[in-house]
């Protein structure tokens, strides 16, 4: 019987943490021609690449590219794909899947905590308890979420659960999707399409980012749009830095512009000391672990092991991406 050789990318050499046991069993289980590698540093990936046809984690570099020659398919993850879609990938066959659908539990539970905070101003309370300030005229500017209208950019797996929390709250929800279907929305009262974002810029109190980042998203929220939100409106960004113009977010809030910011995501990260974000008293950020949870690890296997049991009965795969698209 031959063997299908999988081998993980999933470690940290500064903690020394990798894969857990439990994961890793129960991707051998799925099949008894699956033969597992767990690689626990970047020389044992690299030595194991030559064998592998299928990757699970991380995506390869362009020297472990060039010894793969086994290699069929990469499951990351993660769900951006951007950074993997390199001129030395693009060039290959190799089939690029992602963990989208792993993540839409905690990061809109992480949406929701920023709206929350800003609406109930979590985040001016927080600042005078460092100082042991009782600052009772907060509750002057304190507000509600219910009927606030929520605009959500990008309503793929984590716009939905977004859109879903949010009715429970008595939002009003609208949001673009480059492929309209209403029915597939049920929990959104208006599906737009993407050329139809200023309409929701103008109407969200809350806008939230949750598209991937392609050629046709990179800055996709500027000087010019940030100038069409309401000045009470906050921006959160879930997606990727690069989605919006961080200098223009930067003077849109020093001036006034919009409320303020919840930012999981930078066009640098680790964000810089001397970055302005840093220092803006309505911006909460938070380093890129929206999507932190103790459970993902176990919803990422299950994804990839549902995925390897269909690799090996010659189906589908689920989240392949388009290298036209880039998601």
């Amino acid at each position: 019987m031959a063997k299908v050789h999988v081998l993980t990318k999933v470690f940290s050499e500064s903690t020394g943490w990798v894969l857990p046991d439990a994961c890793a069993d129960r991707i051998r289980a799925v099949d008894e021609r699956v033969a597992l590698t767990v690689a626990r540093s970047k020389e044992t990936f690299a030595e194991a690449v030559p064998e592998a046809e299928v990757v699970f984690g991380g995506a390869l570099s362009p020297d472990e590219l060039t010894t793969a020659e086994q290699l069929r398919w990469i499951q990351l993850s993660s769900a951006g794909a951007g950074n993997v879609l390199t001129p030395e990938f693009v060039r290959t066959d190799i089939v690029l899947t992602t963990a989208s659908g792993v993540h839409p539990i905690q990061i809109s539970e992480h949406v929701l905590a920023m709206m929350l905070m800003f609406a109930r101003r979590m985040h001016e309370y927080h600042a005078a308890q460092a100082v042991a300030r009782w600052d009772s005229d907060v509750a002057e500017r304190m507000d509600e979420l219910y009927e606030k209208t929520l605009g959500i950019v990008g309503l793929g797996h984590v716009g939905r659960e977004v859109a879903r929390k949010a009715k429970v709250f008595g939002m009003q929800v609208i949001a673009t999707r480059r492929h309209v279907d209403q029915a597939a929305a049920p929990d959104v009262d208006e599906l737009l399409k993407p050329d139809q974002l200023a309409d929701v810029l103008k109407r969200s109190d809350y806008l939230v980012l949750a598209v991937p980042l392609t050629a046709e998203t990179a800055k996709m929220i500027g000087e010019r749009e940030l100038a069409m939100m309401k000045p009470a409106a906050v921006l959160i960004n879930v997606a990727r830095g690069g989605v919006v113009d961080e200098p223009a977010l930067i003077d849109a809030l020093h001036q006034g512009k919009i409320a303020g910011a919840g930012l999981d995501t930078f066009a640098t990260e680790p964000l810089p000391e001397d970055s302005p974000l840093w220092r803006i008293p309505n911006v909460i950020i938070t380093p890129h672990t929206a999507g932190a949870t103790p459970r993902y690890w176990d919803r990422a296997t299950a994804l990839f092991c549902e995925n390897l049991s269909r690799y090996l009965d010659g189906k589908s795969l689920r989240n392949v991406v388009s290298r036209e698209d880039g998601y």
